[in-house]
């Protein structure tokens, strides 16, 4: 009895984001043990320095802290909607020095270390990309309504959704620098530099050119990903080389120049095309398992997506090969899988909601499969699925059957955002409808096969 009145009172009594704030700083360490602070969604990242310093147990017991979970030396708490007015009362209280941001020499490098470098790169331009799909969204729902596309508005809308994947490469390179501690603004520069009028003007010219003797070819890198990211892992040993030879008076200038200068040749005739030679690659593979192994290949995505969340490496691998198929064929068949996890997670909590005896429980997990069915999982994955155990089951064989028949399909999105029913523009096409029924099916085949093989229920 006591533990549902706790848990009632949590929920009832509006939250002290300022109290949450200084407990979080406090039990991370403090200041000094924070490289930096990020929130999505539904989640407060924190990058520390020593992991040993942060006290998990109090953590998971503050009001709103839905789950909380490690990546590599990324601290992720989950609240679900409250999460940004946390971040907001953090962000007042965190200092961050600059020192405090290089990446660590003496961490042992790893798959993990990468994943961590393309999430922390990613991870803060995803809301803008999100809007910039739902942006196009409105677009093709207006094509609908044979609105005038040759207006100024209409060419203004237009860019807003497009600029931010046009773009991508400043703001990659921005956002990569940040995360690796080399200058942001050289990280923008060197991206601004790949999507130059003039270098993307020769570029549709095809074939080779020269750098000054070096072998360039000539490519399009507009909305492209990996070259920038590939690209500034050799521009912070650049950087760190101009530091140590230049005179502390012209630091300043001679610093993002020398890196520069030194980086360009590198990223145009090295790093850059590699980069463009794994993106075409990488969409040629997905197009050959959807047309060859469209089954196994769905199936396999499908059953493990809905997954990812719960360690948050999905922003490291499924949102650049979203990304990396919008930029080479124009759509994506992997992102409306995701969104069939989604819908299958947000079924299962509803199968939990349905069958419950707990009156608490039962109104977390109604409350959920709403948020999740819009697209934001992390509130029914951390708040019912885990503490209830066996419903975790039937996201992944409801994903994996629409997985596999999505793949049959080539079921389409033309864009990036929210990955459910609050991205629906993004899905209209010619496999629009193949989609809605495969948006049902995940969400009540997840809800029916949780009701029926039973949880683990959590008592009152």
């Amino acid at each position: 009895m006591n533990k549902k009145i706790c848990f009632e009172n949590k929920e009832e009594r509006k939250m002290n984001y300022d109290e949450i704030a200084r407990s979080i700083l406090e039990n991370v360490g403090g200041n000094e043990n924070i490289i930096s602070i990020m929130s999505c969604f539904t989640r407060v990242r924190i990058e520390v320095k020593e992991k040993d310093k942060v006290n998990e147990d109090m953590i998971k017991k503050l009001d709103g802290v839905k789950g909380a979970t490690f990546f590599n030396n990324t601290y992720q708490i989950i609240f679900g909607g409250k999460c940004n007015d946390v971040y907001d009362a953090l962000a007042k209280i965190v200092t961050i020095k600059e020192e405090q941001i290089p990446v660590k020499q003496n961490e042992k490098f790893g798959w993990r270390t990468v994943f961590d470098y393309i999430t922390g790169s990613i991870q803060p331009i995803i809301p803008v990309l999100i809007g910039c799909g739902l942006i196009q969204g409105i677009l093709a729902l207006m094509s609908y309504i044979e609105i005038d596309a040759t207006t100024y508005g209409y060419q203004l809308i237009n860019a807003a959704g497009t600029a931010g994947y046009y773009f991508l490469p400043i703001l990659l390179g921005f956002s990569a620098a940040k995360k690796l501690g080399v200058n942001p603004y050289i990280g923008a520069t060197l991206g601004g530099i790949l999507v130059y009028p003039t270098v993307i003007e020769l570029a549709g010219q095809g074939a080779t050119a020269s750098f000054y003797g070096l072998p360039v070819k000539l490519v399009t890198y507009s909305s492209t990903m990996t070259p920038i990211l590939l690209t500034m892992p050799i521009v912070y040993w650049v950087e760190k080389f101009a530091k140590k030879i230049s005179p502390t008076l012209l630091k300043s200038v001679l610093i993002p120049a020398i890196t520069i200068i030194v980086s360009l040749p590198i990223m145009v005739v090295v790093t850059a095309p590699i980069a463009q030679v794994i993106s075409e690659v990488l969409g040629q593979g997905i197009q050959y398992i959807y047309s060859h192994f469209a089954i196994l290949g769905g199936l396999i995505i499908g059953a493990t997506c809905p997954y990812f969340v719960l360690t948050g490496i999905h922003q490291a691998t499924a949102i650049p090969i979203v990304l990396n198929e919008l930029a080479t064929v124009g759509y994506s068949v992997v992102f409306p899988i995701l969104g069939f996890g989604n819908a299958a997670v947000a079924g299962s909590a509803l199968g939990v909601a349905l069958k419950t005896k707990n009156k608490s429980l039962r109104s977390e997990a109604f409350s959920s499969t709403i948020i999740g069915a819009i697209g934001i999982t992390e509130p029914a994955l951390y708040g019912v699925l885990l503490p209830t155990k066996k419903s975790l089951i039937a996201p992944g064989i409801m994903s994996g059957i629409c997985g596999a028949l999505s793949l049959t399909f080539v079921v389409k999105a033309m864009g990036l955002g929210l990955c459910g029913l609050g991205g629906i523009p993004l899905f209209l096409g010619e496999t629009f409808f193949i989609w809605c029924i495969l948006m049902v099916v995940a969400y009540l085949g997840a809800a029916a096969i949780t009701y029926f093989i039973g949880f683990d229920d959590i008592p009152e």
